[in-house]
């Protein structure tokens, strides 16, 4: 049988001619908004790291007050950084520091502990007396100053005693009588005048090359310097700082020590009742003056 023809195709549509060739334009990008301006942008609200000193006074506070008490387990560092606002490396640091005045100490396995009150340092007395030393009796509040008073002048006498053997005629003590001098140029200045005072004895000591003596005042000169500023107006400078000082100076210089000591023997124990009067304090019974002999 035949084949059926197909009916006519209709003819494709011819495509439309291209463009001549040229350059192709793209549409421009669009432009990015420029950036607000600091005075543009919405203030962020400012949250203040806490410093090392704040975070440092807050957990010696906490120790102190006893809501840490002796033997108690420290937060650890985590929970401690956020519940003082500050940084985990900040509280590192202020832990450090307490455990140089031997206040806390790392346990394997149990964290940070407190320490026994025995074990702590002398370096914590200034804190705790502004804390108003609330691990002590109220009844031994007056005591402890006592106690800290003694504790500094038999110290002060000790070592001249010490130091008198080494000095005498041809040692030259111009630069300790400097330091008197500009002691007493801050004697309005409690805290400052402490701390040039010491500088004197210092000189003293390193004058008669005793290494030994000047490390120990060293590490507990600063404790004297902050105790000034604890019990504040209540230290004065004695009126004859100069006349006793230039006396105890020159007994050194002929080599007499023991007219060097008991000036300032005489000196220091008037300087202390000084003190504890003004403070309202009576000097324990039985724990007068230990000035040796």
């Amino acid at each position: 049988m035949p084949r059926a023809k197909h009916p006519h195709r209709p003819a494709r549509p011819a495509r439309p001619a291209r463009p001549a060739a040229g350059p192709v334009r793209r549409p421009a990008p669009a432009r990015p908004h420029p950036a607000p301006t600091a005075a543009a942008r919405p203030a962020r609200p400012a949250r203040p790291a806490s410093s090392l000193h704040s975070v440092f006074d807050a957990l010696l506070a906490d120790i102190l007050g006893g809501r840490h008490g002796p033997g108690a387990h420290l937060p650890a560092e985590r929970d401690l950084a956020r519940a003082l606002g500050a940084s985990r490396a900040t509280v590192r640091e202020a832990l450090r520091q307490l455990g140089s005045l031997r206040l806390i100490e790392a346990r394997h396995g149990s964290g940070v502990v407190v320490t026994s009150v025995r074990d702590w340092s002398f370096g914590v007395l200034p804190a705790y007396l502004k804390a108003g030393a609330p691990l002590t009796p109220p009844e031994r509040y007056g005591a402890l100053i006592a106690e800290l008073l003694d504790l500094r002048r038999v110290m002060a006498l000790e070592f001249l005693r010490l130091v008198a053997p080494r000095l005498g005629p041809g040692v030259p003590l111009d630069r300790v009588r400097a330091l008197m001098l500009h002691a007493w140029e801050a004697r309005h200045d409690k805290a400052e005048f402490i701390r040039r005072d010491v500088d004197l004895l210092r000189a003293l000591l390193e004058t008669a090359g005793m290494l030994p003596c000047l490390w120990l005042l060293n590490g507990i000169a600063d404790v004297y310097v902050e105790l000034s500023r604890a019990l504040g107006a209540h230290l004065g400078v004695p009126e004859g700082y100069l006349d006793v000082h230039l006396t105890m100076l020159r007994a050194l210089e002929k080599g007499d020590a023991a007219a060097a000591v008991t000036r300032m023997t005489a000196f220091l124990e008037e300087n202390d009742r000084v003190i504890l009067d003004a403070l309202g304090i009576q000097r324990p019974h039985g724990g007068g003056a230990a000035s040796g002999g």
